[in-house]
């Protein structure tokens, strides 16, 4: 009986030394509109919303000011590692795509 709670009270004790021991903050975070560069190469200027809809989907960003105008926003980051953000806007003029506007890869250290 001595024995099993001896080995019982070890086993707690590594497992929870290994909890302990895992680094939590190496998770990879991505948010927002992930948007390959073929897709994003497929929008074309008088293209109607509903198209460039079926072919992005739903920006996370409402339009709340103007709906004509349609922002999708990517973040990224590995673990520590650097943030990367990456915004695509879309501008419509009479419910055709009229202006295509992509940001350069921003990248952030800690």
């Amino acid at each position: 009986m001595r024995v099993g709670t001896i080995f019982l009270g070890m086993a707690l004790i590594l497992s929870l030394t290994n909890c302990a021991s895992y680094d939590f903050s190496r998770r990879v975070v991505e948010q927002g509109n992930m948007l390959p560069q073929e897709t994003v190469q497929r929008l074309k200027i008088g293209m109607s919303k509903s198209d460039a809809a079926i072919l992005l989907g739903s920006s996370l960003l409402s339009p709340t000011f103007n709906n004509d105008r349609w922002d999708y926003a990517y973040t990224l980051r590995k673990g520590n590692g650097p943030l990367v953000v990456q915004n695509l806007t879309l501008y419509f003029s009479h419910g055709s795509l009229s202006r295509i506007e992509r940001s350069p890869k921003i990248v952030t250290s800690n």
